[in-house]
């Protein structure tokens, strides 16, 4: 109960700072249209006191503690001495509006609040976390934590940002002892945890606002700041704990308190990644003993994403070989019949066959369990946020006792990394793998490629397919590379033996097929609508029949209208999916497979249509290893259908050639599936694969690289996207106006390669100058 002459606020200012600072704060105090306040200033030592002898006003109240009394004890101490059932937290420098103390009594006094909360206005050029609003709902009980420290969010815990009923957070210090004094966050969270009600005024009660407050100081400073914090929040996570074990609703507490903790280790990474280089290495042990490796991950995804490629860098590789493995998971985002999942099917097959213990994750909803072979198990993550996910990742890697993972994500996704570091916290290795050649980002027109050169230390190793991409992944400087051919396709090995040779197709329709999916972006099937045209106006007599499903692209009914509008609709079929007997069906009733694509890294369909005798007439994609010394192939110039018609036509009336190129595709479909994948698999495993699987580049090698990234920066073009849906992540993501141009981003990614060939072939330099140009449009 207050008297007359008891203050009804309390102001504490802890004055540590230069005079005029601790001065006008003071001012401002004294001035409020509330007489009935207090003014309580602590300061260490003699810090201050210049400021305050000259004050003669009885409610100005000062307090003097140790020399070496943290800025926290500071405060502490003039909460403890305050008279006043509420207090407000000043820095030195601020100065509040003259009705502050009146407005904000009134607001606790009326709701019956513990504390009230406010806006504070930003300092100019701060780079603080706080957000500039507040809760305007009234809250009650764990609804203050729920609402004011919400799950996955950065916590916003600032002292100064409430009126707080001072036996509150008198509460909240006496959970810890006097000389072990708190961070004001832990005290504020703690606080939160213990009130009852809440309510908030809508505008900023200040007048001027400290620079201190968001002052950027030295990255070591903040740094030591940011492991107080996290060890305030560790302190404090028993009594947490323990209010949630007694609560009805414990999943706030829980909550709150982590957010709060992965806050603090999200800013202490932001200030490590600052540091000087020659502290690196001192600042990431500071941090590594003071949390977990998986805590670091979490807030890093959650609350510091820039951070990943630093503890990427700092962590140690973990090395294939280094154990025995026995459990392998293998990862995809969704399980369906396409050529990813297609690969990663048969990899398991072959594992389990090879007598590992298989587990398939998926990052998505919506796999087609019936494609999972006997003894593999299937799990899909279910977490909402990254953070959730990464976790679970964890945890998954620990309960199937995982030795290796294979991710198939990597040049599909951008959260690999923190589920390669997640994995290497519970001792598992990551293979990446690659479907794609590595002009793919470039082509796409992103920045994946820069992604993977600074993330592709968190692999143990990383699996392409053809030499021409170890070659690109070395001249950028990684080593960890090795190609792979793909395992069969689950249609090949459904359709049995390799067929024989095929006769030559006389006196009679030349039939052509392509299957697939109708992808425009990278199959370019409008162009075998082109070639038809070409082929039409040589007058050959032909049929050629497209098929497989929709896509995001392109549509059969589009096709067929392209077909009319060339002219070529009696000779163009496009016949929707097709699958087991019913598609060699189609296949085997053809003579040519036709191939438009404008970059894969691996087309499955190639081997399949060779297993049943079947020549193959194609657009180049010259780093395809399936293709090299393959007799039974004809390959033109990319994007010219006139000459792809052309080699057709010849084929088409020469039956030597035709039947050569047969008995060439049989031979190259026996020699594409003779592998022994089951001994490669292990050897991989066992990081014990054959040095020329991972050859070192040629400058012929260099040549051809650049030459590729000539051609697929000027036909850079983004895949379409299907709406984006909600997102369920709070992770935060850089703006795009944050980022370099799209040009000079892929530029940075070449520069490397160009210096290294240019270094040993200046004739090349014309090549790299034109792709300098052409990004530099972009």
């Amino acid at each position: 109960m207050t008297t007359p002459s008891t203050p009804l606020v309390s102001f504490i200012i802890a004055a540590d700072a230069d005079s005029d600072a601790v001065d006008r704060s003071i001012r401002s105090c004294l001035a409020q249209s509330l007489t009935r306040i207090e003014v309580v200033c602590v300061r260490a030592g003699g810090a201050g006191s210049g400021a305050m002898t000259h004050f003669s006003d009885e409610r100005v109240v000062i307090i003097t503690e140790p020399s070496d009394s943290a800025h926290a004890q500071l405060r502490r101490a003039g909460i403890e001495a305050a008279r006043a059932p509420y207090v407000l937290v000043l820095e030195p420098g601020d100065a509040v509006q003259r009705g502050t103390a009146m407005r904000l009594h009134r607001r606790a006094v009326e709701s019956r609040a513990q504390l009230v909360g406010f806006p504070l206005p930003a300092t100019k050029g701060a780079r603080s976390r706080v957000k500039r609003t507040v809760e305007a709902r009234p809250l009650r009980g764990v609804d203050i934590l729920r609402s004011l420290v919400p799950r996955d969010t950065a916590a916003e815990l600032d002292i100064s940002r409430h009126l707080f009923e001072t036996s509150l957070l008198r509460q909240a210090y006496a959970a810890t002892a006097a000389d072990h004094p708190l961070d004001d966050r832990a005290t504020v969270l703690l606080a939160y945890a213990s009130a009852t009600s809440y309510a908030a005024v809508s505008t900023v009660e200040y007048l001027h606002r400290s620079s201190r407050r968001d002052i950027e100081t030295e990255p070591e400073h903040r740094l030591d700041r940011a492991l107080h914090r996290i060890a305030s929040f560790r302190a404090i996570k028993a009594t947490i704990r323990e209010q949630a074990r007694h609560s009805s609703d414990p999943e706030p507490l829980l909550d709150g308190h982590i957010a709060a903790y992965l806050t603090a280790i999200g800013e202490a990474l932001d200030a490590f990644t600052s540091l000087p280089p020659e502290m690196r290495a001192r600042g990431y042990e500071a941090l590594r003993a003071c949390v977990t490796d998986l805590d670091l991950i979490s807030a890093a995804v959650t609350f510091a994403p820039d951070t990943i490629p630093a503890l990427v860098a700092r962590g140690e590789r973990l090395e294939l070989g280094r154990t025995p493995v026995h459990s392998v998971l293998l990862t995809t985002n969704v399980l369906t019949t396409g050529g990813v999942s297609g690969v990663l099917l048969a990899q398991a097959r072959i594992l389990i066959g090879a007598g590992y213990r298989v587990t398939i994750a998926t990052h998505r909803a919506g796999s087609a369990e019936s494609l999972v072979p006997e003894g593999v198990t299937l799990v899909q993550l279910t977490g909402i946020s990254r953070r959730q996910r990464v976790m679970q990742w964890a945890q998954l890697c620990r309960r199937f006792d995982v030795d290796v993972v294979v991710d198939h994500r990597v040049l599909y996704s951008r959260d690999w990394p923190s589920f390669a570091l997640a994995a290497r916290t519970a001792g598992s290795a990551t293979v990446g793998w690659m479907h794609n050649f590595a002009g793919r980002p470039t082509y796409n027109g992103n920045d994946l490629q820069t992604l993977l050169h600074t993330h592709l230390r968190a692999l143990a190793h990383l699996v392409v397919l053809s030499p021409l991409d170890v070659a690109f992944w070395k001249l950028r400087g990684i080593r960890h590379v090795s190609y792979l051919p793909n395992p069969p396709s689950p249609f090949l090995l459904a359709a049995g033996e390799v067929r024989g040779p095929k006769p030559a197709p006389l006196d009679r329709r030349l039939e052509l097929v392509w299957w697939g999916r109708l992808e425009e972006h990278t199959k370019k099937v409008t162009q075998l609508v082109e070639v038809a045209a070409a082929l039409q106006r040589l007058g050959v007599d032909f049929r050629l029949r497209i098929v497989g499903p929709d896509w995001a692209d392109m549509s059969a009914d589009r096709l067929l209208a392209l077909a009319e509008a060339r002219g070529v609709s009696e000779r163009v079929e496009a016949i929707g999916p097709r699958h087991g007997a019913d598609l060699l069906e189609v296949i085997d009733s053809s003579d040519v497979f036709v191939n438009t694509s404008i970059i894969e890294g691996y087309p499955l369909t190639l081997p399949e249509a060779q297993s049943r005798g079947l020549p193959i007439a194609m657009y180049d994609l010259p780093w395809l290893s399936l293709i090299q010394g393959n007799d039974g192939v004809i390959s033109t110039p990319q994007q010219d259908p006139e000459a792809l018609a052309g080699a057709i036509a010849d084929l088409a009336v020469d039956p030597a050639l035709y039947e050569a190129m047969s008995r060439a595709s049989v031979a190259a479909a026996v020699e594409a599936t003779s592998h022994d994948f089951s001994q490669l698999y292990s050897q991989l495993l066992r990081g014990e694969l054959a040095p020329e699987l991972s050859p070192e580049p040629t400058l012929e090698d260099g040549r051809k690289v650049l030459e590729l990234l000539v051609f697929f920066a000027e036909r850079s073009t983004p895949p379409p996207r299907p709406a984006p849906a909600r997102s369920t992540t709070s992770a935060p993501a850089l703006a795009a106006s944050s980022r370099p141009a799209l040009g000079i981003r892929i530029e940075r990614v070449l520069t490397p390669i160009g210096r290294r060939v240019i270094d040993a072939a200046p004739w090349l330099r014309p090549a790299a100058t034109k792709v300098t140009r052409i990004l530099r449009r972009r």
